[in-house]
């Protein structure tokens, strides 16, 4: 019994030994790509204007940097630290990006 289960102990380890030596290496993950900005603005906008009004809202307006500058500033006050400052400044940049005058 014990011989068999020797045996059989061996052939086991031969095998995975095998396979193993015959599976190739995963080859690298390319690294996540890095988000950008724009893309980080757009997610926070999404997070945290949608909370109170419809995103399609405050999207319909082209304006420059300084009036979408004045109206975050406006948001901001409504809720004291719903947006904080760092926040404010991606959510900026996607809004003059993405919605501003042209």
């Amino acid at each position: 019994m014990r011989l068999r289960n020797s045996a059989l102990s061996l052939a086991f380890l031969a095998v995975m030994a095998l396979a193993a030596a015959c599976s190739k290496p995963e080859a690298p993950k390319p690294p996540a790509p890095a988000v950008s900005a724009t893309a980080e603005g757009k997610a926070l906008f999404e997070q945290k204007c949608s909370v109170c009004h419809g995103l399609d809202r405050a999207t319909a307006r082209a304006t420059n940097k300084e009036e979408w500058a004045a109206i975050i500033i406006s948001m901001q006050a409504k809720k004291a630290d719903w947006i904080p400052e760092a926040d404010a400044a991606k959510i900026l940049e996607y809004l003059s990006t993405e919605h501003g005058k042209k």
